[in-house]
Protein backbone atom coordinates (compact mmCIF):
# COMPACT_ATOMS: atom_id res chain seq x y z
CA UNK A 1 0.00 0.00 0.00
CA UNK A 2 1.74 3.42 -0.62
CA UNK A 3 1.89 6.90 0.64
CA UNK A 4 -1.44 9.06 0.74
CA UNK A 5 -1.84 10.48 -2.84
CA UNK A 6 -3.76 12.49 -5.61
CA UNK A 7 -3.80 10.05 -8.69
CA UNK A 8 -4.05 12.15 -12.35
CA UNK A 9 -6.81 10.87 -14.47
CA UNK A 10 -5.81 7.71 -16.63
CA UNK A 11 -7.74 5.05 -18.43
CA UNK A 12 -10.11 2.68 -16.27
CA UNK A 13 -9.77 -0.58 -15.98
CA UNK A 14 -13.48 -2.16 -15.60
CA UNK A 15 -13.75 -5.68 -14.03
CA UNK A 16 -17.20 -6.65 -15.27
CA UNK A 17 -18.24 -9.45 -13.42
CA UNK A 18 -21.79 -11.40 -11.89
CA UNK A 19 -22.78 -14.34 -11.51
CA UNK A 20 -23.97 -17.16 -14.48
CA UNK A 21 -26.56 -16.25 -16.72
CA UNK A 22 -26.96 -12.83 -15.19
CA UNK A 23 -26.48 -11.01 -18.02
CA UNK A 24 -23.03 -9.65 -18.36
CA UNK A 25 -22.49 -10.43 -21.74
CA UNK A 26 -25.85 -8.64 -23.03
CA UNK A 27 -24.82 -5.19 -21.19
CA UNK A 28 -21.35 -5.53 -22.72
CA UNK A 29 -22.95 -6.12 -26.01
CA UNK A 30 -25.36 -3.26 -25.23
CA UNK A 31 -22.57 -0.83 -24.81
CA UNK A 32 -20.26 -1.44 -27.56
CA UNK A 33 -23.20 -0.81 -30.27
CA UNK A 34 -22.82 3.46 -28.80
CA UNK A 35 -20.97 5.43 -30.33
CA UNK A 36 -18.73 6.61 -27.08
CA UNK A 37 -17.40 2.69 -26.83
CA UNK A 38 -15.42 3.26 -30.10
CA UNK A 39 -11.91 3.41 -27.74
CA UNK A 40 -12.64 0.24 -25.44
CA UNK A 41 -10.91 -2.41 -25.41
CA UNK A 42 -12.39 -6.05 -24.23
CA UNK A 43 -10.95 -9.25 -22.93
CA UNK A 44 -13.54 -12.10 -22.26
CA UNK A 45 -13.09 -15.30 -20.36
CA UNK A 46 -15.09 -18.45 -19.84
CA UNK A 47 -15.54 -20.96 -17.26
CA UNK A 48 -15.08 -23.69 -20.10
CA UNK A 49 -13.09 -24.34 -23.03
CA UNK A 50 -15.74 -22.85 -25.52
CA UNK A 51 -15.68 -18.93 -25.68
CA UNK A 52 -18.99 -18.05 -26.52
CA UNK A 53 -18.87 -15.28 -25.38
CA UNK A 54 -16.38 -13.81 -26.77
CA UNK A 55 -18.26 -14.63 -30.31
CA UNK A 56 -20.85 -13.13 -29.13
CA UNK A 57 -19.21 -10.01 -28.27
CA UNK A 58 -17.12 -9.65 -31.17
CA UNK A 59 -20.02 -10.67 -33.76
CA UNK A 60 -21.61 -7.28 -32.51
CA UNK A 61 -18.46 -5.07 -33.35
CA UNK A 62 -16.17 -6.29 -36.02
CA UNK A 63 -13.69 -3.73 -35.43
CA UNK A 64 -13.60 -4.27 -31.84
CA UNK A 65 -9.98 -4.59 -30.28
CA UNK A 66 -10.74 -8.07 -28.09
CA UNK A 67 -8.34 -11.04 -26.93
CA UNK A 68 -9.48 -13.75 -24.96
CA UNK A 69 -8.59 -15.64 -21.74
CA UNK A 70 -8.36 -19.63 -22.80
CA UNK A 71 -7.06 -20.90 -19.03
CA UNK A 72 -10.98 -21.41 -17.81
CA UNK A 73 -12.02 -19.78 -14.48
CA UNK A 74 -10.51 -16.33 -13.92
CA UNK A 75 -11.16 -17.43 -9.96
CA UNK A 76 -8.73 -20.62 -10.55
CA UNK A 77 -5.25 -20.12 -11.97
CA UNK A 78 -4.36 -16.56 -13.41
CA UNK A 79 -0.92 -17.12 -13.76
CA UNK A 80 0.63 -14.57 -16.31
CA UNK A 81 -2.44 -14.97 -18.29
CA UNK A 82 -4.26 -11.67 -18.07
CA UNK A 83 -0.93 -9.78 -18.12
CA UNK A 84 -0.48 -11.45 -21.83
CA UNK A 85 -3.66 -10.88 -22.77
CA UNK A 86 -3.40 -7.28 -22.06
CA UNK A 87 -0.51 -6.95 -23.54
CA UNK A 88 -2.17 -8.50 -26.35
CA UNK A 89 -4.90 -5.93 -26.41
CA UNK A 90 -2.81 -3.39 -26.30
CA UNK A 91 -0.14 -4.44 -28.90
CA UNK A 92 -2.77 -4.56 -31.52
CA UNK A 93 -4.37 -1.34 -30.62
CA UNK A 94 -1.00 0.21 -31.51
CA UNK A 95 -0.72 -2.05 -34.53
CA UNK A 96 -3.70 0.01 -35.59
CA UNK A 97 -2.46 3.50 -34.92
CA UNK A 98 -5.93 4.55 -33.34
CA UNK A 99 -3.78 5.79 -30.14
CA UNK A 100 -4.71 4.55 -26.39
CA UNK A 101 -7.84 3.29 -24.67
CA UNK A 102 -9.81 4.91 -22.90
CA UNK A 103 -11.08 2.08 -20.76
CA UNK A 104 -10.58 -1.76 -20.95
CA UNK A 105 -13.02 -3.74 -20.09
CA UNK A 106 -13.04 -7.37 -18.78
CA UNK A 107 -15.97 -9.30 -18.80
CA UNK A 108 -15.40 -12.42 -16.25
CA UNK A 109 -16.71 -16.12 -15.72
CA UNK A 110 -19.78 -16.15 -13.53
CA UNK A 111 -17.29 -18.45 -11.87
CA UNK A 112 -14.61 -15.13 -11.10
CA UNK A 113 -13.82 -14.54 -7.58
CA UNK A 114 -12.96 -10.77 -8.10
CA UNK A 115 -9.98 -11.19 -5.60
CA UNK A 116 -7.38 -12.82 -7.37
CA UNK A 117 -7.74 -10.96 -10.47
CA UNK A 118 -7.02 -8.00 -8.43
CA UNK A 119 -4.00 -9.54 -7.26
CA UNK A 120 -3.32 -10.04 -11.03
CA UNK A 121 -3.69 -6.56 -11.91
CA UNK A 122 -1.74 -5.17 -8.60
CA UNK A 123 1.48 -6.86 -10.17
CA UNK A 124 0.70 -5.34 -13.87
CA UNK A 125 3.30 -2.50 -14.05
CA UNK A 126 3.14 -2.32 -17.64
CA UNK A 127 0.61 0.57 -18.05
CA UNK A 128 -1.52 2.69 -14.97
CA UNK A 129 -5.47 2.30 -15.06
CA UNK A 130 -7.71 3.03 -12.38
CA UNK A 131 -9.61 -0.02 -11.77
CA UNK A 132 -13.55 -0.19 -11.27
CA UNK A 133 -15.76 -3.50 -10.23
CA UNK A 134 -19.09 -3.30 -11.70
CA UNK A 135 -21.52 -6.19 -10.94
CA UNK A 136 -24.70 -7.16 -12.54
CA UNK A 137 -27.58 -9.02 -10.87
CA UNK A 138 -30.00 -10.70 -12.22
CA UNK A 139 -33.96 -9.46 -10.93
CA UNK A 140 -35.40 -12.69 -11.66
CA UNK A 141 -32.85 -14.92 -9.53
CA UNK A 142 -31.14 -12.41 -6.94
CA UNK A 143 -30.65 -15.14 -4.44
CA UNK A 144 -28.41 -18.31 -4.42
CA UNK A 145 -27.79 -21.49 -2.90
CA UNK A 146 -25.01 -22.20 -0.57
CA UNK A 147 -22.67 -23.39 -2.95
CA UNK A 148 -22.29 -20.32 -4.95
CA UNK A 149 -23.44 -17.81 -2.00
CA UNK A 150 -19.41 -17.12 -0.97
CA UNK A 151 -18.66 -15.87 -5.19
CA UNK A 152 -22.33 -14.13 -5.63
CA UNK A 153 -21.43 -11.98 -2.43
CA UNK A 154 -17.85 -11.49 -3.09
CA UNK A 155 -18.83 -10.25 -6.53
CA UNK A 156 -21.52 -7.59 -5.06
CA UNK A 157 -19.38 -6.67 -2.09
CA UNK A 158 -16.58 -5.88 -4.46
CA UNK A 159 -18.68 -3.47 -6.93
CA UNK A 160 -18.10 -0.25 -7.01
CA UNK A 161 -21.89 -0.44 -9.34
CA UNK A 162 -24.68 -3.03 -9.03
CA UNK A 163 -26.64 -3.29 -12.31
CA UNK A 164 -29.92 -4.63 -12.30
CA UNK A 165 -30.71 -6.81 -14.75
CA UNK A 166 -33.48 -8.31 -17.13
CA UNK A 167 -35.93 -5.63 -15.74
CA UNK A 168 -37.60 -6.34 -18.69
CA UNK A 169 -39.24 -9.63 -17.68
CA UNK A 170 -39.06 -9.03 -14.45
CA UNK A 171 -42.10 -7.94 -11.94
CA UNK A 172 -42.60 -4.98 -9.86
CA UNK A 173 -42.08 -6.90 -6.60
CA UNK A 174 -39.05 -8.73 -7.79
CA UNK A 175 -37.38 -5.91 -8.80
CA UNK A 176 -37.55 -4.41 -5.49
CA UNK A 177 -36.32 -8.00 -4.50
CA UNK A 178 -33.42 -7.56 -6.50
CA UNK A 179 -32.64 -3.96 -4.68
CA UNK A 180 -33.00 -5.00 -1.20
CA UNK A 181 -30.53 -7.67 -2.20
CA UNK A 182 -27.81 -5.18 -3.65
CA UNK A 183 -28.10 -3.17 -0.76
CA UNK A 184 -28.23 -5.73 2.06
CA UNK A 185 -25.16 -7.31 0.31
CA UNK A 186 -23.40 -3.60 -0.24
CA UNK A 187 -25.36 -0.02 0.69
CA UNK A 188 -22.14 1.47 -0.43
CA UNK A 189 -22.19 0.68 -4.20
CA UNK A 190 -24.30 2.66 -7.27
CA UNK A 191 -27.56 0.83 -7.83
CA UNK A 192 -28.27 0.79 -11.43
CA UNK A 193 -31.35 -0.36 -12.51
CA UNK A 194 -33.27 1.31 -16.03
CA UNK A 195 -35.48 -0.27 -18.16
CA UNK A 196 -34.29 0.98 -21.31
CA UNK A 197 -31.09 -0.92 -21.89
CA UNK A 198 -29.06 1.72 -23.73
CA UNK A 199 -29.49 4.28 -21.00
CA UNK A 200 -28.42 1.45 -19.03
CA UNK A 201 -24.88 0.68 -20.71
CA UNK A 202 -24.51 4.25 -21.01
CA UNK A 203 -24.78 4.71 -17.31
CA UNK A 204 -22.57 1.54 -16.47
CA UNK A 205 -19.58 2.16 -18.78
CA UNK A 206 -19.89 6.15 -18.93
CA UNK A 207 -16.31 8.64 -18.16
CA UNK A 208 -18.48 9.73 -15.51
CA UNK A 209 -18.71 6.92 -13.24
CA UNK A 210 -14.91 6.85 -13.03
CA UNK A 211 -14.58 9.02 -9.85
CA UNK A 212 -17.85 8.36 -8.52
CA UNK A 213 -17.25 7.68 -4.32
CA UNK A 214 -19.37 7.13 -1.93
CA UNK A 215 -20.84 9.76 -0.09
CA UNK A 216 -20.02 9.96 3.52
CA UNK A 217 -23.97 10.08 3.96
CA UNK A 218 -23.94 6.25 3.15
CA UNK A 219 -22.66 5.57 6.44
CA UNK A 220 -26.10 6.45 7.67
CA UNK A 221 -26.88 3.85 5.39
CA UNK A 222 -25.43 0.46 6.45
CA UNK A 223 -27.69 -2.81 6.01
CA UNK A 224 -26.56 -6.25 7.84
CA UNK A 225 -27.05 -8.69 5.59
CA UNK A 226 -29.36 -11.67 7.10
CA UNK A 227 -26.88 -14.48 6.24
CA UNK A 228 -25.25 -15.89 9.06
CA UNK A 229 -22.14 -16.03 7.79
CA UNK A 230 -21.26 -12.75 6.71
CA UNK A 231 -20.45 -9.68 9.29
CA UNK A 232 -20.97 -6.21 8.58
CA UNK A 233 -18.57 -4.25 11.16
CA UNK A 234 -17.71 -0.21 12.08
CA UNK A 235 -14.08 0.74 13.02
CA UNK A 236 -13.80 4.12 13.94
CA UNK A 237 -10.87 6.41 15.79
CA UNK A 238 -11.53 8.44 18.36
CA UNK A 239 -9.29 11.35 16.82
CA UNK A 240 -6.90 11.36 13.53
CA UNK A 241 -4.55 8.72 13.42
CA UNK A 242 -1.17 8.65 11.88
CA UNK A 243 -1.22 6.85 8.52
CA UNK A 244 2.21 4.73 9.19
CA UNK A 245 -0.25 3.23 12.41
CA UNK A 246 -3.34 3.03 9.82
CA UNK A 247 -1.21 1.52 6.88
CA UNK A 248 0.00 -1.22 9.89
CA UNK A 249 -3.44 -1.91 11.25
CA UNK A 250 -4.84 -2.60 7.64
CA UNK A 251 -1.96 -5.16 6.66
CA UNK A 252 -2.65 -6.58 9.98
CA UNK A 253 -6.03 -7.02 9.25
CA UNK A 254 -5.92 -8.70 5.94
CA UNK A 255 -3.43 -10.81 7.06
CA UNK A 256 -5.42 -11.66 10.73
CA UNK A 257 -8.63 -12.25 8.46
CA UNK A 258 -7.78 -13.83 5.37
CA UNK A 259 -10.19 -14.95 2.62
CA UNK A 260 -12.77 -14.22 5.30
CA UNK A 261 -12.06 -10.13 4.70
CA UNK A 262 -14.67 -9.32 1.52
CA UNK A 263 -14.67 -5.52 1.68
CA UNK A 264 -13.16 -2.92 3.63
CA UNK A 265 -14.15 0.93 2.65
CA UNK A 266 -14.40 4.31 4.38
CA UNK A 267 -13.10 7.58 5.48
CA UNK A 268 -10.71 7.79 7.91
CA UNK A 269 -8.90 11.38 9.34
CA UNK A 270 -5.40 11.19 9.19
CA UNK A 271 -2.61 13.03 10.75
CA UNK A 272 -1.17 15.93 8.70
CA UNK A 273 -3.83 15.74 5.94
CA UNK A 274 -6.60 18.23 5.49
CA UNK A 275 -8.93 15.91 3.63
CA UNK A 276 -10.25 12.67 4.49
CA UNK A 277 -8.99 10.09 3.27
CA UNK A 278 -10.44 6.96 1.32
CA UNK A 279 -10.04 3.32 2.18
CA UNK A 280 -11.01 0.68 -0.48
CA UNK A 281 -10.45 -2.48 -0.14
CA UNK A 282 -11.73 -5.39 -1.89
CA UNK A 283 -10.83 -8.49 0.13
CA UNK A 284 -6.94 -8.17 0.93
CA UNK A 285 -5.75 -5.85 -1.92
CA UNK A 286 -6.37 -2.40 -1.21
CA UNK A 287 -6.58 0.13 -3.71
CA UNK A 288 -4.29 3.53 -3.45
CA UNK A 289 -6.06 5.85 -0.92
CA UNK A 290 -7.47 8.58 -1.83
CA UNK A 291 -7.66 12.23 -0.56
CA UNK A 292 -11.27 13.50 -0.28
CA UNK A 293 -13.23 16.65 0.52
CA UNK A 294 -16.20 15.68 2.40
CA UNK A 295 -18.16 17.48 5.20
CA UNK A 296 -16.01 18.04 8.49
CA UNK A 297 -19.26 17.01 10.77
CA UNK A 298 -19.68 13.74 8.77
CA UNK A 299 -19.32 10.64 10.10
CA UNK A 300 -15.74 8.69 9.75
CA UNK A 301 -14.83 5.11 9.86
CA UNK A 302 -14.05 1.90 8.31
CA UNK A 303 -17.10 -0.23 7.09
CA UNK A 304 -15.79 -4.14 7.19
CA UNK A 305 -17.94 -7.15 5.72
CA UNK A 306 -16.64 -10.29 6.73
CA UNK A 307 -17.59 -13.86 5.97
CA UNK A 308 -17.34 -16.24 9.37
CA UNK A 309 -15.73 -13.14 11.47
CA UNK A 310 -17.23 -11.84 14.95
CA UNK A 311 -17.13 -8.89 16.92
CA UNK A 312 -15.36 -10.59 19.49
CA UNK A 313 -12.31 -11.48 17.50
CA UNK A 314 -11.99 -8.53 15.69
CA UNK A 315 -12.05 -6.48 19.32
CA UNK A 316 -9.40 -8.70 20.36
CA UNK A 317 -7.47 -7.96 17.04
CA UNK A 318 -7.55 -4.26 17.67
CA UNK A 319 -6.57 -4.60 21.75
CA UNK A 320 -3.33 -5.20 20.68
CA UNK A 321 -2.92 -1.90 19.68
CA UNK A 322 -1.87 1.43 21.54
CA UNK A 323 -4.75 3.76 22.52
CA UNK A 324 -4.18 5.87 19.52
CA UNK A 325 -4.05 3.03 17.08
CA UNK A 326 -6.77 1.68 17.79
CA UNK A 327 -10.22 1.73 16.44
CA UNK A 328 -13.40 0.81 18.85
CA UNK A 329 -14.73 -2.32 16.55
CA UNK A 330 -19.16 -2.32 17.03
CA UNK A 331 -21.33 -4.49 14.13
CA UNK A 332 -23.34 -2.43 12.51
CA UNK A 333 -26.74 -2.61 13.18
CA UNK A 334 -27.69 0.27 10.91
CA UNK A 335 -30.07 -0.31 8.64
CA UNK A 336 -30.88 0.63 4.72
CA UNK A 337 -32.58 3.65 3.98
Amino acid sequence: MTAVGVRETVPEFVLLTGSLGSGKTTLLCDYLSLPESADTGVIVNEAGEINIDGAIVSAGRRDLPMTLLGNGCLCCSLGDDLHVAIEELLAVRRRSGAGGFRRIILETSGLAMPGPILRSLMRYDRAEYRLRIVSTLDALDPMTDDAMFPVRSAQLIAARSIVVTKLDRARGNEIGAAELVAKQFNPTATLIAMLDRQARARAVFAPGQIDTSAAPSQFQAIAATNHLRLGVFLAEWSAAVSWADLRDWLEDLAGFCGDRLLRVKGLVSVVGVPQSVLIDGVGTTFAEPRRMESDPSSRRGLVIIGRDVDLTELTAFSDGYSAHARPVMKKSSMRAA
